[in-house]
């Protein structure tokens, strides 16, 4: 599947962290792990607790879930 512009929402024990706006395959879930492992990374977040998350896409503008990934 090509890429599209997506809304990528972390949710931490179900309450929203954060959107982040990229371009990805839905249907990759590496490339959105990834996506997910810089996030929590890049916010100091300790290995240990990273299982608290998980990160649903949807295409932009849209509220259909198209991939949920945990780390």
């Amino acid at each position: 599947m090509p890429k599209r512009p997506l809304d990528l929402e972390i949710l931490r024990k179900n309450r929203r962290e954060a959107v982040i706006e990229t371009e990805a395959d839905p249907t990759n879930y590496s490339v959105l792990r990834d996506h997910l492992k810089g996030w929590l990374e890049g916010n100091g977040w300790d290995r240990g607790r990273w299982g608290e998350f998980e990160m649903v896409a949807r295409y932009a503008g849209e509220g259909k879930v198209r991939a949920t990934v945990r780390v």
